[in-house]
């Protein structure tokens, strides 16, 4: 089939209600994160209206799992303040701390008309379609997380389960979700004990209370069933 191309929308949750020079760090933050993603995961981005965003990721299988890792960003993020409230041993060892920042992501799969690499938001096409009315979509039923593809049949199968992805991250802490981000981005589990000054069981522990083995699994089977369908 023509080329397939993944475009990720998404708005800052609640964006006028974080403190403004709160809000300023995080979005310098978000910028370096992203800034960082094109390595590996991005081919371009861009911020407007300061609480929004539209990136194209680089390979269309690894959608899921990018909008995962954005979200996974936001509800680790910590302001200074929180920063040093958790101390220089890593998130609290006797507790969490609970998550205070999100992000409203839509995925749009398909094919585009045009991509303006300089300014992805004035782009258009199937693929920009599906992610700008899907974020509209989200916002009205009070979801943070959606997918849609040019597969409808493929859309059927992977709905409910992005739904239960939502309802699952909504209940991270903010440990929780900085070990999920480095699982995404595959780091091992003894070089994110090493990073955040924590034990090795303790990683494994929050793995398991952020469901980490559903959420590897369910990855697999997006990028593996994503592969399929462009070939």
């Amino acid at each position: 089939m023509d080329k397939v191309y993944a475009i990720i929308t998404g708005d800052v949750v609640n964006s006028r209600g974080i403190d403004p020079e709160a809000r300023k760090k995080l979005y310098a933050d978000f910028d370096v994160f992203l800034k960082a993603s094109k390595k590996e995961w991005l081919k371009s981005f861009e911020v407007y209206r300061g609480d929004s965003f539209q990136c194209e990721v680089r390979k269309p299988t690894n959608s899921l799992r990018v909008a995962l890792m954005i979200r996974a960003f936001f509800k680790a993020y910590l302001t200074a303040a929180e920063k040093k409230q958790r101390g220089k041993r890593g998130a609290s060892l006797k507790g969490y701390l609970n998550a205070r920042f999100d992000i409203r992501l839509s995925v749009g799969i398909g094919q585009v008309d045009f991509i303006n690499k300089n300014k992805v938001s004035t782009s258009d096409g199937e693929a920009f379609q599906l992610s700008g009315e899907g974020l509209d979509l989200l916002k009205g039923l009070g979801q943070k997380l959606g997918l849609k593809t040019f597969d409808s049949a493929f859309n059927e199968q992977i709905t409910p389960i992005v739904l239960l992805l939502d309802a699952l991250i909504e209940k991270w802490t903010q440990n929780q979700a900085e070990i999920i981000l480095y699982k995404l981005e595959d780091w091992k589990d003894e070089e994110i004990a090493e990073k955040l000054s924590i034990s090795p069981s303790a990683v494994t522990q929050r793995k398991k209370t952020a469901q980490w083995n559903a959420i590897e699994k369910t990855v697999t089977y997006f990028e593996k069933t994503m592969q399929n369908l462009i070939k």
